[in-house]
């Protein structure tokens, strides 16, 4: 996958817009020191950690990662660099990336405009000729977020893009925007209740649920004190 020389002209997008309808249940993984609908207001550095999508100087906006399933969002958060060693059919998510982070179910509390991005013809309509934009690893992510700044510039009408998750393809991602990090784009709901991933009950959940990927949840550190 390549990710060009440069960026593309302005106006050479043809972005293809999907509406989602408030009511909208999703999912989402957060650190349990932010409320389940608050936006991440921290831009990141030009070139180094940070999200596919996130903020940096050149473009500053509060962003929010969800999905649709609650295993997408378990996927896209907690197994961005668990890999197979080769030698065991099982990858291991040591059980520290579980602590401080919360499950929450959350809801569109209004319509919102996406620029979907899921297919080639979607990709091909915003000057990218394969699927590095959403399928490429960490390392690139300093060239994701300088794409997406273009593509929010080409299309200021959307509020966040609608991708095929990395980690959990075909199912689907998706990224929110707003100025601040109480946006009025999200709400709590109260059909289900978070899930505290360090609790042990919750655990054993997660472990159920990344079955499917080949993962298991590694044991707790043992303490010597």
């Amino acid at each position: 996958m390549a990710r060009g020389a440069r960026l593309p002209d302005v106006g050479t997008a043809e972005p293809r817009r999907v509406d989602w309808e408030a009511g909208r249940v999703l999912y989402r993984v957060h650190s349990r020191k932010r409320a389940a609908v608050d936006f991440n207001p921290t831009p990141q550095d030009h070139h180094f950690g940070g999200g596919r999508f996130d903020s940096t100087p050149n473009d500053l906006y509060s962003y929010l990662y969800a999905a649709p399933e609650p295993t997408t969002a378990l996927a896209e958060r907690l197994l961005r660099d668990i890999a197979f060693d080769g030698e065991s059919p099982t990858r291991v998510l040591p059980h520290k990336e579980l602590e401080g982070k919360r499950l929450s179910q959350i809801r569109l509390a209004r319509d919102v405009a996406l620029v979907s991005i899921r297919t080639l013809f979607e990709l091909n309509a915003v000057q990218q000729d394969d699927d590095w934009l959403v399928r490429s690893k960490p390392t690139d992510y300093a060239f994701t977020r300088r794409w997406a700044h273009w593509l929010r510039a080409e299309a200021p009408w959307a509020q966040g893009f609608l991708y095929e998750s990395r980690l959990a393809f075909p199912q689907a991602s998706l990224v929110l925007f707003d100025r601040c990090a109480h946006s009025s784009l999200l709400e709590a709901t109260t059909d289900e209740p978070p899930r505290d991933l360090d609790e042990s009950d919750t655990v054993r959940w997660v472990d159920e649920q990344l079955r499917q990927f080949r993962v298991r949840v590694g044991p707790p550190a043992v303490s010597h004190a």
